[in-house]
C-alpha cells in the first residue's frame, strides 16, 4: 500500500469537469505497484466524481441535463436559513441544487485497476471532478493504491 495522496484542484466556474486523469495516473506511477487498485476519494458534497468521456458536447448534455433535474432557482429545504439548524456556516452558501445534482451524478469515491504499472480505464474513459458549486479555490481529492510491487498478480 502508498501512502495516500492530496490533489488540490481549484475551478472557475459554477460547473465544470476537470479531468484529473493524468494526475492520478501519476499517483499511480509513482506509487510503484505493478498490479492492484487506486482508489480516488472526493470529501466535498457539492461536487464529486466520474468517470466520462472528455468530449464537449457530452459535457454540455450532461450540464443541461442537471439543470433540468435541479434548477438553480428551485425551491430548496436546504437553503431556508428560517428552517435548517445543521452544518451552517457564517457565510452559507444557497446551493442546494448543487447538492442534489451531486447526489444524483456524481460519486464520492471510483476506483480503478493498476495493471502493468499504469492506471487501467477503457479506451474514452477519463476521470473528472465534477464542480457543481463553483468556482472554488481549492477542492481536495485523496488518492490512494493498493496491490503488489512485482509481477505476479496477487
Amino acid at each position: 500500500m502508498a501512502d495516500p495522496v492530496r490533489l488540490a484542484v481549484s475551478s472557475d466556474s459554477p460547473f465544470q469537469l476537470l479531468d484529473l486523469t493524468e494526475r492520478v495516473a501519476g499517483v499511480v506511477a509513482g506509487a510503484g505497484l505493478h498490479h492492484g487498485i487506486v482508489h480516488v476519494f472526493c470529501p466535498h458534497t457539492s461536487c464529486g466524481l466520474a468517470v466520462t468521456e472528455l468530449e464537449d458536447g457530452l459535457h454540455a448534455d450532461f450540464e443541461g441535463a442537471l439543470a433540468r433535474l435541479a434548477p438553480v432557482d428551485g425551491e430548496y429545504a436546504h437553503d431556508d436559513m428560517g428552517r435548517r439548524r445543521q452544518n451552517l456556516e457564517p457565510d452559507e452558501r444557497h446551493n442546494g441544487w448543487s447538492h442534489i445534482r451531486g447526489l444524483l451524478a456524481t460519486q464520492p469515491a471510483v476506483s480503478a485497476p493498476i495493471l502493468d504499472g499504469a492506471l487501467a480505464l477503457g479506451r474514452w474513459q477519463r476521470l473528472f471532478l465534477v464542480e457543481l458549486d463553483g468556482p472554488r479555490p481549492e477542492r481536495t481529492v485523496v488518492v490512494q493504491c493498493w496491490g503488489a510491487a512485482g509481477s505476479a498478480a496477487w
